[in-house]
């Protein structure tokens, strides 16, 4: 499954996807740059955006609204680049 490949902490990648919540008015508190961007260095683009759908998926949040931001943060602000038609494994 994508959390036994995900190399990062569950509760602090938890934060971030928080704070991508945040995006969205469900949460708030800090910048998804700040919170998400080092948790992600040195991990596959691919990995990176399967660990977000693990969390997404775990914080019981609606994958269709939050990862398209997740995504979008991954690729603007951290110089991640998944698959162009990425989708959450189901």
């Amino acid at each position: 499954m994508a959390k036994e490949m995900c190399p990062v902490d569950g509760i602090k990648l938890g934060s971030c996807v928080d704070v991508l919540g945040g995006i969205l008015g469900i949460v708030s508190g800090g910048s998804p740059k700040e919170k998400c961007c080092p948790l992600l260095e040195g991990i596959a683009d691919l990995d990176a955006a399967l660990c977000l759908c693990t969390t997404i998926k775990a914080k019981l949040l609606n994958i269709n609204i939050v990862l398209p931001i997740a995504l979008q943060v991954l690729i603007q602000d951290c110089g991640k680049h998944p698959p162009p038609e990425f989708t959450c494994p189901t």
